[in-house]
């Protein structure tokens, strides 16, 4: 491997990463977040990462995954219930 440039588009795994881009990597694998899109994708993980976790211990109640993930209409009420619920009990 040589080093040519600095600061410019490449790809990686068939995606293209732009400078300021930013890369999110854990045990699951790697996201590129558009550097433009940073501040709209991190007001809304907070958010996400609560309804996963809320999906996970679902799924570890026994519950199966469709409708579940991604939540259908009966799930995303059951979900907001539990939430409100949380919120009522602060």
């Amino acid at each position: 491997m040589t080093f040519v440039n600095w600061q410019e588009p490449v790809g990686c795994g068939g995606v293209a990463v732009y400078p300021d881009d930013i890369i999110v990597a854990d045990d699951d694998g790697a996201v590129v977040i558009p550097a433009a899109l940073v501040d709209e994708i991190a007001a809304d993980a907070p958010e996400q990462e609560r309804l996963e976790a809320w999906i996970m211990g679902e799924v570890e109640n026994g519950a199966s995954l469709p409708g579940l993930y991604p939540p259908d209409q009966r799930n995303k009420a059951r979900y907001q219930s539990h939430i409100k619920n949380i919120n009522k009990n602060k």
